[in-house]
This record gives C-alpha cells, sequence and structure tokens, in this order.
C-alpha cells in the first residue's frame, strides 16, 4: 500500500522519516520503498537577483546579475514581468535538464550573454502560472539546491501488507499505528454531511437474502449530481496513491476506501430496476458484465448485488457495466457495506478477479465503518459534483456480526515469553495504545478485549505480540535459551522411514514430493483390472486442479509423472525416490477412508543413454533397480529373499519379482510394461521398485549375527553351467546357497553367455563359489564333494550341465 506521508501528517503528526521507517519497520510493518514522486529538480539552484537592468535592445527584457554562491555571479536574460533585485530565485545553469526536457546552454539573446535560466513554476513542473518567475522564500540559502529550500512532490511510503493486518490497509490505519508507536491525537476528515429534501426509502427498497455472506449494508442517496473531471488536488492525491483518476463520484469513493479502508460502489440509481437492491447468492449460470468488460458466468456460492431483474455487481469485488455511473448520470445510490471476508476470497480467486475492494474485503474491514465511510462520501460528491442527499440513509443487517472475545492474559506469561520484565500497568498502557482495553482480574490476570476492527486478535499469542511490538522487538535484551536439552529417541515407524530415506539418497537418489491428489484415468493407464482394490479412491470435492480429483491410492504414478516431466526436458538419466501416504477408502464406508494412511515408498529409474565410463553400459536399467533394493534392504538389516512373479499388469512379465522377509512380501519390483511406459510418455527404460513401509515397520527384529574372521586361506571354484534361458538365475543362486555347505563363503555370478557354441535357448552361467573354514584349512577333497553336490542338485532341478 502507498502512502503519500504529507497526506498522513494530516491525520497524525509525524517524526522525521529515518525515525518513522525504522520504527515502524521495527513494530512489524516493513517498509518496501521510498518513493519521492514530482519532478526531478536536480541541477536547480537557489539564486539571489543582485540588480536587475532593462535590456539594452528590449523593452520586455531584463538583464539580471544573479549569485549563486560562487566568486562570481552569473548574468542572466529574464523575460518575466515580476523579476526584481533582492528575490531568491530558482536558477537552471548551463547544462541543466528542466523536467519538460529542455537543456539549458548559454546563449546570446539580442545581444547580450546570458549564461542560464530564472525558472518559473511551470518550467519546474511545479505549477501552472507561465506568466512570471517562481518567487522563493527570503529565508532560502544562495547556493543550495531547490530540492532543499522547497521539496518538490510527495515522499510516499510502499508499504508491504501483511495478510491478517486488514485494519493497516487505509490512512486510519496507519494513522493508528504511527500513534501507538509515537504518540498523539488522530485527526479524522469531516464526515458530517447536510442531508436535503425527500426520503432514501422513497427511492430505494434493499434487502438481504443471503444474510450470512452480509453482515450489513448502507445505502444513501444522492440526486442532481453532475459527473465530470476531479479537482487537480484529488487527481493528484490518488495518483500518489497508485490510483487512476476516473471522474468527480468514483474518485471520491476510491479517496474513501484509502481513507477509511471501506471499499464503496455508486450505482447510478436510474439503472436500478424496480427501485430494488438486494443482496443475494447468484443463480446457477447467471451472467454479469463487470466494470472490465468481461461477461462472467456466477455460480450459486457467489455473493452478488442485484435489482429486481438480475446481477447488477459481484459483492465485494466489481461492479456491473450496465449500473455503472455515467457522464449523464444525475442520480446515485452509494453502497457501503460489510461482507463475508470467505465469500468474497472465493469468488474473486475463481473468477480470477482481484480489485481493491477485494483486496480489503478480504483482510476484513471494520465491520462498524460503514456509515461513516459512506457520509464522508457523500460530502465530498455533493461538494465536488453538486447534488442533493436524501435524509435518512437506508441501513440494513444481515446474520453473523464479526465480534470480540475477552481474552485472558497472564502477565507472568508475556515476561516468560518475551524476556522481558513488564509490570501488569505497563503491559495495559502498551494495549491501550493500540486499542485493545485491558483490566485487571482475578489473581492478576488480565481481561482484554480487543476492538471489532482488529479482526487479526484470537487468542493470547496475538496478545502477546502486540506487547511486543509496541514495546519494540530492539529493547528485548538477547539471552541464551536456559532450557535443558534431552535426548529425543525416534520410534520405530519414524526409524525405519529415515533409514529408507538415508539409503536411498545414498545410493544417488533424488528425493521428490509430489501433491496427492491425481487424475482417476491412472488406473487405466496402469491397466489395472476393473476389481484390483487399487482402484477405489477417495474423492475431492474441492480439488486445487481440476484433473487431480482424487486421492491417490498408490505412489507409482507421482513417481512416473516425475519421470515424464524431467525426461520432457532432456534428462538422460531420473533417479528419484518418494515416501509418502496414500489414501484407501473403501466402496461400503467411503467417509472411513481417513482410517487408513498407509505409508509406502516408490522408486523410478529412468536411463536413456547415459554415457559414464565408470559404469557399465551393458547393465539393463531392472538389476541397478535390483542392486538398490537389496542395498536397501541389507541397509535395514533384513535378509530378504527374492522371488520372481508377473502378476502386475504395470511391469514386463520377463523382468519383475518381489522381495520377501520373514516370509512377507516387503516390495515389488519390475521393468515398466512397454505400452504403461508409452501411456505415460516415458520413451526410455525404466525400472520401479514399490516398498511397503508398513510391512517393513511390522517386522520383527533380526539380531545381528557377527562372523569371525578366517586365518586361513580361501579356495575358489568357478562353475560354467547350461540351463535354459528362461531358468530364473535367482534361484539358481539361491540353491547353490542351500546346498553348498556350511563351508561356502559366498557364491555369485560373474558372467552370461548365449551365443556361438551355446546350444539354441540355452544359456551359459557363469558362477563363482568361495569356500573357508573359520577353524582349519579346507581339503581339496571337501571342496570338490561340495561342488559336486551343488552341480548334481541343480541337474536334478533346472536340466544344467557343466560346460
Amino acid at each position: 500500500m502507498k502512502v503519500p506521508l504529507g497526506w498522513l501528517a494530516e491525520w497524525i503528526p509525524l517524526p522525521d522519516l529515518d525515525t518513522l521507517q525504522e520504527r515502524l519497520t521495527v513494530g512489524g510493518l516493513e517498509i518496501e520503498e521510498v518513493i519521492h514522486s514530482g519532478p526531478d529538480l536536480s541541477g536547480i539552484r537557489v539564486g539571489e537577483v543582485q540588480a536587475r537592468e532593462t535590456h539594452p535592445d528590449a523593452d520586455r527584457l531584463s538583464v539580471c546579475t544573479v549569485d549563486l554562491g560562487e566568486e562570481e555571479p552569473l548574468e542572466i536574460v529574464c523575460g518575466a514581468p515580476n523579476v526584481a533585485a533582492g528575490q531568491k530565485v530558482a536558477v537552471a545553469t548551463h547544462g541543466v535538464v528542466l523536467p519538460g526536457g529542455l537543456k539549458i546552454k548559454r546563449s546570446k539573446i539580442r545581444g547580450v550573454r546570458s549564461h542560464g535560466m530564472i525558472c518559473s513554476a511551470q518550467e519546474l513542473g511545479l505549477g501552472e502560472d507561465p506568466e512570471g518567475i517562481l518567487v522563493l522564500d527570503p529565508g532560502a540559502q544562495v547556493g543550495e539546491p531547490l530540492s532543499s529550500a522547497m521539496p518538490a512532490g510527495e515522499t510516499i511510503l510502499d508499504f508491504e501488507i501483511t495478510p491478517n493486518r486488514g485494519d493497516w490497509v487505509s490512512m486510519l490505519g496507519m494513522a493508528r499505528e504511527v500513534r501507538a508507536h509515537f504518540g498523539g491525537s488522530l485527526t479524522l476528515p469531516p464526515c458530517e454531511v447536510s442531508e436535503g429534501g425527500g426520503d432514501a426509502s422513497d427511492d430505494i427498497e434493499i434487502a438481504i437474502e443471503d444474510r450470512e455472506g452480509c453482515y450489513r449494508y448502507v445505502g444513501c442517496v444522492i440526486h442532481g449530481v453532475t459527473v465530470g473531471p476531479s479537482p487537480e488536488w484529488l487527481q493528484r492525491r490518488l495518483e500518489d496513491a497508485g490510483f487512476r483518476s476516473v471522474n468527480n463520484v468514483v474518485d471520491v469513493t476510491n479517496l474513501v476506501l484509502l481513507e477509511f479502508g471501506q471499499p464503496l460502489h455508486a450505482f447510478d440509481l436510474e439503472r436500478l430496476r424496480g427501485g430494488k437492491i438486494i443482496v443475494r447468492s447468484a443463480r446457477e449460470g447467471e451472467k454479469l458484465l463487470t466494470l472490465d468488460g468481461e461477461d462472467r458466468e456466477l455460480r450459486t456460492e457467489d455473493l452478488v448485488i442485484a435489482d429486481a431483474e438480475g446481477a447488477v455487481a459481484v459483492a465485494g469485488v466489481m461492479g456491473g457495466g450496465d449500473s455503472e455511473v455515467r457522464d449523464t448520470t444525475t442520480s446515485l445510490l452509494l453502497e457501503s457495506a460489510h461482507f463475508h471476508p470467505g465469500r468474497v476470497r472465493r469468488t474473486a480467486k475463481r473468477l480470477g478477479l482481484r480489485s481493491d475492494a477485494s483486496y480489503r474485503f478480504e483482510r476484513g474491514v471494520d465491520p462498524d465503518g460503514q456509515s461513516r465511510a459512506a457520509d464522508r462520501a457523500a460530502r465530498l460528491i455533493c461538494e465536488l459534483a453538486g447534488g442533493e442527499l436524501a435524509r435518512g440513509a437506508v441501513e440494513v443487517l444481515g446474520e453473523n456480526a464479526p465480534h470480540t472475545e475477552e481474552l485472558a492474559l497472564a502477565p507472568e506469561r508475556v515476561n516468560r515469553l518475551l524476556g522481558t520484565k513488564l509490570t501488569a500497568d505497563e503491559i495495559v498502557a502498551l494495549l491501550a495504545r493500540v486499542d485493545i482495553e485491558a483490566q485487571a482480574g482475578p489473581e492478576g490476570v488480565l481481561r482484554c478485549r480487543p476492538p471489532r476492527y482488529r479482526s487479526d486478535v484470537h487468542i493470547e499469542a496475538d496478545l502477546i505480540e502486540e506487547v511486543a511490538r509496541i514495546h519494540g522487538y530492539d529493547q528485548i535484551e538477547a539471552s541464551l535459551p536456559t532450557g535443558r536439552l534431552e535426548g529425543i529417541q525416534l520410534s520405530a515407524r519414524r526409524a525405519t522411514t529415515e533409514a529408507v530415506r538415508s539409503s536411498l539418497a545414498g545410493a544417488g537418489l533424488s528425493e521428490i514430493m509430489t501433491f496427492p491428489g491425481c487424475p482417476p484415468e491412472d488406473d487405466d493407464r496402469l491397466g489395472l483390472a476393473e476389481d484390483d482394490p487399487r482402484r477405489t479412491h477417495v474423492p475431492l470435492l474441492n480439488p486445487i486442479q481440476a484433473g487431480d480429483a482424487v486421492l491417490r491410492s498408490h505412489l507409482l504414478p507421482s513417481v512416473l509423472r516425475a519421470v515424464r516431466g524431467n525426461r520432457a526436458r532432456q534428462a538422460e538419466r531420473v533417479r528419484v525416490f518418494e515416501i509418502g501416504r496414500v489414501f484407501v477408502g473403501g466402496p461400503d464406508r467411503p467417509e472411513a477412508w481417513h482410517e487408513r494412511e498407509p505409508l509406502q515408498a516408490a522408486v523410478a529409474l529412468c536411463e536413456a543413454g547415459a554415457e559414464d565410463l565408470w559404469r557399465d553400459p551393458e547393465v539393463p536399467v531392472f538389476f541397478r533397480a535390483k542392486g538398490i533394493a537389496e542395498r536397501l534392504l541389507a541397509d535395514l538389516g533384513r535378509r530378504a529373499e527374492f522371488r520372481a512373479r508377473a502378476d502386475e499388469p504395470f511391469l514386463h512379465p520377463g523382468a519383475c519379482g518381489e522381495f520377501r522377509c520373514q516370509g512377507r512380501p516387503v516390495a515389488t519390483l519390475g521393468e515398466l510394461h512397454p505400452t504403461v511406459a508409452a501411456a505415460f510418455e516415458i520413451d526410455a527404460p525404466t525400472a520401479v521398485l514399490m516398498i511397503d513401509m508398513e510391512a517393513l515397520d511390522g517386522l520383527r527384529d533380526e539380531p545381528m549375527r557377527y562372523r569371525e574372521l578366517s586365518r586361513h586361506p580361501r579356495m575358489r571354484r568357478d562353475l560354467a553351467l547350461l540351463v535354459d534361458r528362461d531358468t530364473p538365475s535367482g534361484e539358481v543362486l539361491q540353491v547353490v546357497q542351500k546346498k553348498a555347505g556350511a563351508a561356502l563363503l559366498s557364491a555369485q555370478f560373474f558372467d552370461r553367455y548365449e551365443g556361438k557354441g551355446v546350444p539354441e535357448g540355452k544359456v551359459s552361467l557363469a558362477i563363482r563359489l568361495l569356500f573357508q573354514r573359520v577353524d582349519r584349512t579346507l581339503t581339496d577333497a571337501e571342496v570338490a564333494e561340495a561342488t559336486e553336490r551343488v552341480v548334481q542338485v541343480l541337474a536334478e532341478r533346472f536340466g544344467a550341465e557343466l560346460r
């Protein structure tokens, strides 16, 4: 909000600018910018005319000797009739550019050398009189900048108003804030107005149908107005505050809006059909042409001002074009009302229509200020546009009157929270400076009642904040915390979540957080069956985005959309994970969705032509994801078994499976099915990992087992086996680990080959076995026996043959 200081000074005495800025900022009223309006007078200096002589070759010109505080005075030719010796004048010397763009140069005027210009008010942009020079105050210092001797324009403070302080969005609110910090008495502009003949109730009938949407509606009738341009003082005042001038009637409503923070609207009375004003909810599909020229379609939740035939304004937001004030308007209905902040905010947001009125209504206006603002506007309109105010403004009340409750405040709590040593009397005095009445109650507790215009004061903490603001945050002494720090032990669920997050981040994945809303069409893209329980969603009554109509029942679509977005921006490698809650409802009890909000984690790896010299480009993305899952479970201290499964429709049937711990599934892994990848517009191989955090958290603790380091040598055996191509390699490895005996230290694949020398339909798997005992050195016979046992079991189970 822009506040001209000259205007504010008419309401309350002001300190110097630096003190004002510092104190208001410390008090929580942030100043974004200090603006100096008016012409640029840099370079213009104060001079004194020492002598004036008539030009030798022009009777209407004068040759003046002007002192600028330099070694030698300047000779300047001047054509103004009022120039005289002894005057203090504004002088522009060679090279100075005047506000109108004229650059001053040394020149000869009718044979006499002139070294500058003695300026008029019009040439400096300070007035309209072009006939004579600007004569300054005799006390002006010779040689000083003109801006010091006669400040031009206005100093304007541009404040950042927080959403909860609707009382600050006016000159009255700013004056109250200055009074709270510096003291002084408020001077309000005159609001008394004379009433003429006729009763307002004879001209207009006002009714409030939506009584919750409108608390008070005041209507004043003015006849005989002449709509025209506003006087210069009013135009300049509005311009300094960031408003443009429209006409004298509209400008008055904007001026009063700035003065008291109360939005007003002027209707052309003759264009209100049926002589009625009705405050009601809009009818579904009702349309209104607003003042900005847009045809708006309204909904039943919108609050409107209507006449006998239809809507004429969107309440608290913008008026309608059909009833606006025109040059031919002679009779006015002046509206001053209090509308529900939430209703105005929702309508303005939905229509994408923000106005100065809605800005104030959304923050909350003074519920007792409607009549005062209407009287002030009526007075100014009668002064500036003529006309006569009808007797008796029509005032109608709705319901849900804004009110303030009495709050309890303990002085010792104020001092404990702020670190101060204020007495109860000092706290009462500080609160009184912001119009909060406080009286001593039982046991020393203060009973406080904020004014009705302070809609932001609801709880004890709000009162303590006011004490701190007015006392001064800079007056509160800094002190170190005195409490005792105690260790906090995480719950088992939180510890598991943090361990999963740490492991995935350590594997090089980026954590994402997505909005829980999703389109129900995601189920079709994933190919879920009609009876799949994941198709049961919790609907959103008021979704933020039209497409996100339901809450997600699993995380997979969220991470896939993240992959798609990054691939669309040419990211070759996308490695993301999310840990979040999903929302599970039921067809029989959809209202019970909040009873089931299971925690899940989802991982997506997408790699398209990534060229890392240290990374084997031949490793499919599925196995990279499998390695991340195995590392995760190992970090959690869980022994897991991987089993192939092919029942998830969104995973490739040849590259999917699940990890099981203690006999229960904890994670599902697989490569994204090509049709699903296409549906999500993902153009590169992608593997996904879905982790059931509830299942992980429900596992019983497994004691950590330690193995003694052996001093004895290891013995290695490498096996190359021919198996069917579709034989699961994981199952082969599991059989080896079970049958090789207690001396087996490790078993792992180190090669997979198919091609020349390998029969069609077969694949060669190379397995490395390491044997070692702690108590002694193994013999070749023992290792050979274990190896033969492994080969025999693999042959029986998988038809494996040694190469």
